[in-house]
């Protein structure tokens, strides 16, 4: 069976110590128990590498890895949940990115994502845009036929 993992990357406008960046990273707790809480989710990264992201994508970013039942289950999470108030919001705290920086793929019930594997999957929605293998969540039903 197949289920979704999920990327999303981010760079923060401004230093974590910012008090810009306070009402961010005030939430971050209670986003995340929101996400762990929801029906759809089962797994995100926790142990953050933040090293290997600086040397994959430079320095400053900031990423969630996680793990979905479906693409309905992401969405629901993400716009019907008190997270959508958040994301939002997110221009005041994240500088835009002009390459894709959501991915999602599908992966073996068993498989826990890497880092590695987010960055290849990213690249490869950027460089060939929406297949199977690296989609976003306007391709995600597309993603679903050639499931």
């Amino acid at each position: 069976m197949a289920i979704l993992a999920q990327f999303d990357l981010v760079k923060p406008k401004y230093p974590k110590v910012d008090p810009r960046m306070e009402g961010f990273y005030s939430s971050t707790a209670y986003v995340n128990g929101l996400a762990e809480a929801h029906a759809g989710f089962i797994w995100r990264e926790v142990n953050e590498d933040q090293k290997l992201l600086d040397e994959l994508w430079g320095e400053g970013y900031l990423y969630t890895l996680s793990l979905w039942k479906s693409p309905a289950a992401l969405k629901d999470f993400l716009y019907k949940t008190p997270h959508n108030e958040f994301r939002l919001r997110g221009a005041e705290w994240f500088l835009p990115i002009t390459k894709p920086r959501v991915v999602m793929w599908w992966v073996d019930d068993d498989h826990i994502p890497t880092l590695h594997e987010a960055h290849d999957r990213l690249q490869l929605l950027h460089e060939i845009g929406p297949s199977r293998e690296a989609f976003d969540l306007k391709s995600s039903e597309l993603s679903i036929a050639l499931c």
